[in-house]
């Protein structure tokens, strides 16, 4: 654009061209005016443009125009676009030859803009069948978003060609389609869901493939075919690169921005970032194939310090601070080259990723013959090789991992206790208010009764911290230490090995107490015993049982069906014996229940029945009855009956 238009911002939503003539023609006369309005409505969306015929009366307007109706306003100079395609050529002409309404051509580029944005946002299903009509996509895609259009593609005769375009209103919703419906059924048949490209460059594309099949001849494999095209592809993106814009990393002025949304413009973000200064251009990033944004771009700024000043507001890490751009946060970098950047992806760091943390079982090792050894005891580091060899063992089994948080501490002093040893390992983590220990436990030969502490001090115990960066800093400043305690007496810190079954099962325990209501057996019990002589208690909610012929009954009815002692339910089965006993005390009938089961009779010969029946009878004719205690046995003479 020219130096005589101006590029006005922060106007009201009431903002009319008209009235915006008016207050800048007290400067001078303005050739043309007008406010940007929203599609579809009046309301003005805060930006405006006024052409003055001379340059002198557009630069006295930056400085004395700076409000409009009491809301102050932002005046600068306009700058041109930098999509060609978009460019509007009133405003590349000559004031002489600028058209007269300046505001219809702004808005139908601006239509045309927008048009070509929804088009990014476009899906190709291959393998329709031809059963499957416009509504039916319509209802299928639906779920993933708003669908603007569907068409299915005829033949001149009328027939369907077996594909259809879907166009969704972005390309978050369009890239869901994409990854849910790709081979899947739709009526019966699988589809292939793809971008859809734009012609022209699809029928390039395709004109190469077959063209080279036609020169070549039948002969040539398939594969070979898509090799070539393939090559013929990259090196024409390789061409398309050697004419990119030029390098300028080693000034400075170029800034690489990350997480942009898929459907920011580069008109956006050219509005964000003319606040630091002037820029050159801003390129977002597109895909090589599907020409869609990958998500990040380049600014160049025409001087450093405007990159200097934008680097230093994105990097503000506050919930309000930074860049937004369509209402996501920019990560900002200084760019650099090419082969800065593929030297910086190969040197990136490995880190360790098993699952068991096997490299943390070497921390803090103390080996015979290091300066680290120098002036430790031999009892310590028997101790340490005792306890090498039984990590090294453990470690066999799979199920056993070292804990990244949890610390195994030996060598601990037997006075040592559990306030002792938070202390001391919170102030090795650095003692601030980010070090937190979760848990903290000195071992005994007894366990603790009611909370109180019984036995003696094992010598070691386990702390267990909420991050692994105090957990490291704490062993590094604890382990073989001979400050803390005595130098012939140091501490043996390492990380505590761990058994995922073990840990799976606490871990469901812990589920269950918390999704389990608090018990109150305790409670219960207590009331019983304290209540037991209160007798029967009723409750107002009527229960039925259902009777073995059908009909149904109250469960608890209002008085008992029968008198006496409760039979319950351990005890159907069992009849009463015919003896009954009587409590002195009481005067009252205890019934002694007995099995009902029949005894088995001992099955013997009638000859053996008789012999004892005789043999019986003579036992009684010689001893009598006598049922005194210690009374005399009467003998009989066998000629006295």
């Amino acid at each position: 654009m020219s130096a005589l238009t101006l590029f006005v911002r922060n106007l009201p939503s009431s903002a009319s061209s008209d009235h915006l003539e008016e207050i800048f023609s007290e400067v001078g006369p303005v050739k043309h005016c007008f406010v940007v309005r929203n599609k579809g409505s009046e309301k003005c969306r805060g930006i405006g443009y006024v052409t003055y015929s001379m340059a002198e009366d557009a630069q006295r307007a930056l400085t004395e125009i700076n409000d409009y109706d009491g809301k102050k306003i932002s005046v600068v100079q306009a700058k041109k676009k930098l999509d060609k395609g978009k460019k509007n050529k009133a405003l590349q002409e000559t004031p002489q030859e600028c058209p007269k309404e300046p505001p219809e051509i702004k808005s139908h580029e601006k239509s045309k803009g927008t048009r070509k944005k929804k088009l990014k946002a476009r899906l190709i299903i291959r393998n329709l069948s031809f059963k499957c009509s416009e509504d039916d996509l319509k209802k299928t895609f639906s779920k993933f978003g708003t669908v603007l259009d569907v068409k299915i593609p005829l033949k001149p005769d009328g027939k369907k060609r077996g594909f259809a375009f879907i166009q969704f209103k972005n390309m978050l919703e369009a890239g869901k389609a994409l990854a849910e419906t790709n081979l899947k059924e739709i009526k019966d048949r699988k589809v292939a869901v793809d971008w859809a490209v734009p012609k022209d460059k699809f029928k390039y594309h395709t004109g190469l493939l077959f063209g080279f099949y036609y020169s070549f001849g039948s002969d040539v494999d398939c594969g070979c075919i898509i090799v070539v095209f393939v090559f013929l592809f990259q090196g024409q993106l390789k061409k398309k690169r050697k004419n990119a814009l030029p390098s300028d990393v080693n000034e400075g002025r170029t800034v690489f921005i990350r997480n942009l949304s898929f459907d920011s413009e580069e008109e956006g973000i050219e509005e964000i970032l003319l606040q630091f200064g002037e820029l050159n251009y801003v390129k977002v990033v597109l895909h090589p194939d599907t020409g869609l944004s990958k998500g990040c771009a380049f600014a160049q700024f025409k001087t450093k310090e405007a990159a200097e000043r934008c680097l230093a507001v994105a990097q503000d890490e506050s919930e309000t601070g930074g860049l937004r751009v369509d209402g996501r946060k920019l990560n900002m970098v200084l760019a650099v080259s090419r082969e800065d950047a593929s030297t910086l992806k190969s040197k990136a760091t490995k880190t360790h990723k098993g699952s068991r943390n096997l490299y943390l079982a070497r921390e803090g090792l103390i080996r015979a013959g290091t300066k680290a050894a120098e002036g430790v005891s031999d009892s310590d580091m028997a101790k340490r090789a005792r306890f090498e060899d039984l990590k090294r063992a453990k470690l066999k089994n799979v199920n056993i991992f070292v804990s990244q948080t949890r610390l195994c501490i030996h060598n601990l002093p037997k006075s040592v206790d559990r306030r002792q040893l938070l202390q001391l390992c919170t102030s090795a983590a650095g003692g601030g208010k980010g070090a937190r220990i979760s848990e903290c436990h000195v071992m005994y030969d007894r366990k603790p009764v009611r909370g109180q502490v019984m036995g003696k001090s094992l010598g070691y115990g386990f702390v267990e911290f909420h991050q692994h960066e105090h957990a490291l800093q704490a062993l590094r400043h604890l382990n073989n230490n001979p400050t803390i305690f005595t130098p012939s007496k140091r501490p043996i810190v390492e990380f505590s090995l761990e058994d995922s079954r073990k840990l799976k099962l606490k871990a469901a325990r812990l589920q269950r107490s918390r999704t389990k209501p608090a018990s109150t057996d305790g409670k219960k019990s207590q009331a019983a015993q304290r209540d037991h002589y209160s007798g029967f208690r009723t409750t107002h909610e009527v229960k039925h049982v259902e009777l073995d012929d059908g009909r149904k009954r109250q469960k608890v009815l209002p008085m008992p069906s029968h008198r006496g002692p409760k039979i319950r339910h351990r005890d159907k089965g069992c009849l009463p014996t015919q003896s009954k006993k009587m409590s002195k005390q009481s005067g009252f009938t205890c019934v002694v229940f007995q099995s009902a089961k029949p005894v088995k009779r001992k099955i013997q010969n009638k000859d053996d029945d008789r012999f004892d029946c005789l043999v019986e009878q003579y036992k009684k004719k010689l001893l009598g009855n006598s049922s005194t205690k210690g009374s005399l046995v009467k003998k009989n003479k066998w000629f006295n009956n």
